[in-house]
């Protein structure tokens, strides 16, 4: 009886071990599956990443692309500026591979544009931001030494220069230029990132790891780029257009012409030099048109008529008294171009004001017309926007367009 107890009790002990065994092979089969998983999930995760890097990528490359072009874009218009030129396209945006002229417009209020989406100046908190630039430089390791091997192959212990940022009324400067304007959409996203406590995306390139920022808040003033072209303040033998606004300005008589023969040669050269980058001929719509000559001509005229209208600071400067706000010069090509006027306004004037200094000049003319910009090709319909508000400043070149 005993051995049968005894063969009872280890046929009970095998039974449980197996039952047992049988659970724990089936875990490891659970376990197995689920890890299969995951590594899918993390192979996943790891292309989704490498996609997201590729296109953050390609966004900088195009964020330069464009930020270059634009430089293009204002280096031709000021050259063109400097012969008394705007350039005002064709009249309309219609796209030329269009069917038919007679399609009905797109109202540009209905378009996406990419500065709708983007804060104005006036809704960004600058307190905010700095603060946020000194969290990040703790971040960063501010005022942590590191090893940094110097130009003769020495390492040396020292600290990174941080990234120079001076924020101005009206824009931005990193390092030492070019300044960026809060008009332009890149630099509202460069101080968003800042204001919502990110390092800005359009350093991560340059700086994966971060780089601490130095803030120089400059924001009760306005900068004035000294890379514009400036009048001459002394007296030449030529008589240009930035000369003549100066001279109307002042009350001097500048309708006569120049007659030197140095003036005159001076003249010519220069405008044969300038036809000569100029295609002699292009065709269009199945027309060949005729670029230099029509170009030549236009110069060669030399005709414009400089107008500058009476408005308050107009008269300040006259009488010879300071005037304390910012001040923005707006040439407006009046009649094809025949006429420019000059107008001096301070930078909270309106809309509004701006095109009543315009009909005061426009003679008798009573048609409906437009007040535009070429770069960027914009028109100026709200009477109530600061010329602040709308970008015209510190200077801007506008043309009237009848409609």
């Amino acid at each position: 009886m005993s051995r049968m107890g005894k063969s009872g009790h280890d046929d009970s002990l095998l039974s449980s071990m197996a039952a047992r065994l049988r659970k724990v092979e089936q875990e490891l089969q659970e376990k197995t599956k689920s890890l299969a998983q995951k590594d899918q999930e993390l192979h996943r995760y790891r292309v989704k990443m490498g996609e997201l890097k590729a296109q953050q990528k390609l966004i900088q490359q195009l964020k330069a692309e464009c930020w270059k072009a634009n430089k293009q874009i204002q280096e031709m218009e000021e050259f063109l500026a400097d012969y008394g030129m705007i350039w005002v396209g064709d009249g309309h945006d219609d796209h030329p591979n269009e069917a038919s002229d007679l399609e009905p417009e797109i109202p540009s209020d209905t378009t996406w544009k990419q500065a709708d989406s983007m804060h104005s100046p006036k809704e960004l908190d600058f307190n905010k931001i700095v603060a946020n630039i000194t969290d990040l430089n703790i971040l960063c390791g501010e005022g942590v030494g590191k090893v940094t091997k110097g130009s003769d192959g020495i390492s040396r212990m020292g600290q990174e220069d941080p990234i120079p940022i001076s924020i101005y009324a009206n824009g931005i400067l990193l390092w030492s230029g070019p300044f960026r304007p809060f008009t332009d959409p890149s630099t509202m996203q460069f101080v968003k990132d800042l204001e919502d406590g990110y390092f800005p995306s359009e350093l991560q390139i340059k700086y994966p790891k971060g780089h601490c920022m130095k803030i120089n808040d400059l924001r009760e003033k306005h900068f004035i780029d000294k890379r514009m072209p400036q009048p001459f303040p002394g007296d030449g033998q030529t008589v240009s257009d930035s000369a003549k606004e100066l001279a109307v300005i002042r009350g001097i008589d500048v309708s006569s012409e120049v007659s030197s023969a140095s003036s005159h040669e001076q003249h010519s050269s220069s405008t044969e030099r300038f036809l000569k980058k100029l295609p002699s001929n292009v065709i269009r719509d199945g027309k060949i048109i005729d670029i230099r000559s029509s170009v030549g001509d236009l110069i060669g005229r030399g005709k414009s008529k400089v107008e500058v209208a009476k408005t308050a600071v107009i008269k300040a400067i006259q009488e010879g008294e300071s005037v304390d706000s910012p001040i923005t010069t707006l040439r407006i090509k009046l009649n094809g171009g025949a006429n420019t006027l000059i107008v001096k306004l301070p930078y909270n004037a309106k809309i509004g004001d701006l095109r009543s200094f315009i009909d005061e000049h426009r003679g008798n003319s009573s048609k409906p017309y437009q007040i535009r910009s070429t770069f960027p090709n914009r028109e100026f319909t709200n009477a109530d926007e600061t010329l602040e508000e709308v970008g015209l400043i510190p200077s801007a070149m506008l043309h009237i367009r009848d409609m």
